[in-house]
């Protein structure tokens, strides 16, 4: 409500302003609210909200329009907030408007006011991503959990939680009424008993030695929308929850079914009725402790769900949650570490990241890189670009044979042609268009349109490289392929080979994506 205040006369363009700390933004918002549901947004909201920027960008600039508490509010929040980034967006339960999407995708172009991420949520937008929040949070509509014996209750400024310890048998019940509807929230399913893994040993343990099993096990945590203590008979051993889900915890309690665990082991639970900001903390924290990588994480967040829900509709598996033991990589399946390694190759600013780190790139990079707003096109577009670039990296090092500098076509070299095909597509496709759709994109004539580019960047990378490259500065390949200043050099190289093409040197995707067939 406080946010909402920011609503009223010359307010620019802009009806609430906060900061979200569970995405790391700072959000300035034009909302509206037709009178008939039935037709397309006016194109005057979105340039409404367009002609704020200014004003955010310099918050003083309210002051001099009369809106000194607007000029405070943003000064406020750019000040207790200076890593944030700033996304502007139009909310309606208006039909969608091509017109405003067009005027979007022209401005994510636009270098002025590149500090800002832009999005559009129309009223179809708006029932398909509640039908994906509630899709990917349901766990659990309700059920009583039964503690061994009493529990305590603590509570603070993350809301309210309750402590004991939950039998073997209670699990075991749980999870035969729910299977793995009771992990939704978690960041994987049951990963196995691999020989010698933890999974082994905790099986073990339980049909051994169960009366130990308490004091050996980390416990299990449960986050609920609501919980409330049972009846005045057993209200001190029982919990009321609603809308809950295991999110640290799959591996004890599948282990313990698995094993056929003696009822009476028992193990630590704690039930956290928390703030919807906190859960995505909840699961990354409760999770750091194993071997779970921060991008099993971010994987069910609500971005990455949204994105999921999209690619289920084009029958394209993105981002599943860990399962089993050890699998091989399937291609056909998108993994979220390796696709954002790709989004991040296409930018410059990340390139050098992508490429050293990319457990970094889930931290502050990420909500840039899945920007509040981003369609799967623009995911799969990254996924397949980067695929065809590591295999024609690997096709030319084979052909090379013991050319000495085939180094610089090490592994990292992929992402240099990712990026390097990003840079071509600026020039010659709108890669931003309406046309680039799921369906088109997975088709025979697309992916080959595709490989023309990543044929072309691959040699012209190879050329840049071979010309920039010199030992004495810059060391071995791979500390050249992860150096600033060999980025720096080679881009205007680069940027010269690019503008040198002819006209019609590759094909426009957009008009491929026109006449592609969808056969599938």
């Amino acid at each position: 409500m406080e946010a909402a205040s920011a609503d009223g006369g010359n307010d620019q363009g802009i009806d609430i302003a906060f900061a979200d700390e569970a995405s790391q933004e700072i959000i300035v918002i034009q909302a509206y609210c037709p009178e008939n549901f039935n037709k397309a947004t006016p194109k005057a909201k979105w340039d409404a909200l367009v002609a704020a920027l200014p004003f955010v960008a310099e918050p003083e600039n309210f002051a001099k329009a009369g809106r000194p508490d607007l000029a405070e509010t943003l000064s406020d929040l750019k000040k207790a907030h200076p890593e944030y980034t700033v996304s502007a967006g139009l909310i309606t339960i208006a039909l969608k408007s091509d017109a405003i999407e067009t005027s979007l995708k022209a401005h994510e172009a636009q270098k002025a006011y590149g500090e800002f991420n832009y999005f559009y949520f129309h009223q179809h937008d708006i029932v398909d991503r509640y039908r994906s929040l509630v899709d990917s949070e349901s766990g659990i509509p309700e059920d009583v959990l039964h503690f061994s014996g009493a529990h305590f209750e603590d509570s603070g400024t993350y809301g309210r939680a309750w402590v004991g310890s939950v039998s073997a048998a209670e699990l075991k019940r749980l999870h035969s009424a729910y299977q793995d509807r009771l992990f939704a929230g978690n960041v994987r399913l049951f990963i196995g008993a691999r020989k010698g893994g933890i999974n082994e040993q905790i099986i073990k343990t339980a049909k051994e030695d169960p009366g130990n099993f308490w004091a050996l096990n980390n416990g299990i945590t449960i986050v609920a929308d609501t919980a409330t203590p049972g009846s005045a008979d057993d209200a001190a051993s029982t919990l009321e929850i609603k809308r809950f889900s295991i999110v640290n915890g799959c591996q004890t309690t599948s282990s313990l079914v698995r094993a056929d665990a003696d009822p009476s082991a028992k193990v630590l639970a704690r039930v956290i009725a928390a703030k919807i900001a906190l859960r995505n903390e909840i699961v990354r924290y409760n999770n750091s402790q194993n071997a779970v990588k921060i991008w099993t994480v971010r994987a069910v967040d609500d971005i990455q769900n949204q994105l999921r829900r999209e690619f289920a509709l084009s029958s394209i598996t993105y981002a599943p949650k860990q399962e089993g033991a050890r699998k091989t990589r399937n291609p056909s399946i998108i993994e979220l570490d390796k696709v954002t390694q790709y989004l991040a190759a296409s930018q410059e600013s990340f390139l050098l990241q992508a490429i050293d780190n990319k457990g970094e790139l889930f931290d502050q990079p990420y909500q840039k890189l899945f920007r509040r707003g981003i369609k799967a096109p623009e995911v799969y577009l990254a996924w397949l670009v980067g695929g065809l670039a590591d295999e024609e990296r690997q096709h030319l090092v084979d052909g090379l044979g013991g050319d000495p500098n085939a180094g610089l076509l090490g592994v990292a070299s992929g992402y240099w042609i990712t990026y390097c095909v990003y840079k071509s597509m600026e020039r010659f496709s709108d890669i931003r268009s309406a046309h680039l759709t799921l369906e088109r994109m997975n088709t025979a004539e697309f992916k080959n349109a595709l490989r023309k580019y990543v044929k072309q960047a691959a040699t012209m990378f190879y050329d840049a490289a071979i010309d920039t490259y010199d030992r004495d500065e810059y060391g071995s390949f791979k500390s050249t392929l992860r150096s600033a200043k060999f980025l720096q050099r080679i881009n205007s190289k680069l940027n010269s080979r690019i503008a040198r093409l002819e006209a019609k040197a590759l094909p426009n995707l957009t008009a491929v994506c026109k006449t592609a067939k969808i056969t599938h």
